[in-house]
């Protein structure tokens, strides 16, 4: 731990991110502890938040070291980095879901020019639906 104290001196960096794997539960507490008394941390990154954590620990970590969580990992990919809300985790550990990034990966992954043609053909189609 000491060696990153000594590079944090050394290269100066602007931010200083811890990434925590949100499947580590409340032991990532202390491992943050550890990091936060050497290098002074600015900020979280969640990561494995796309699996079954509900991202408790955040909120442990955060109370402890007083940094906020800036971004959550959801996925391997570079784009499975995403801003973090905390409304949204609050929801997700509430198990009440996260609805709003579920419509928003919808929103992503629909072209709007090719759903707005797939209105105009069902609208073309014959309705039989019938209520009696």
């Amino acid at each position: 731990m000491q060696e990153l104290g000594d590079v944090k001196k050394e290269i100066n960096p602007q931010e200083v991110l811890l990434v925590v794997d949100a499947m580590t539960g409340q032991e990532a507490v202390s491992a943050a502890e550890g990091f936060h008394s050497q290098v002074d941390l600015t900020g979280l990154i969640m990561s494995k938040m796309d699996g079954d954590a509900r991202g408790g620990a955040a909120l442990s970590i955060t109370r402890v070291t007083g940094v906020p969580i800036k971004f959550m990992g959801v996925g391997e990919r570079p784009d499975g980095l995403e801003a973090f809300h905390p409304d949204r985790l609050a929801s997700r550990i509430l198990a009440m879901g996260d609805i709003l990034t579920l419509i928003e990966k919808a929103q992503g992954a629909v072209d709007e020019k090719q759903a707005a043609e797939w209105r105009r053909s069902f609208a073309k189609l014959p309705s039989t639906l019938k209520i009696s």
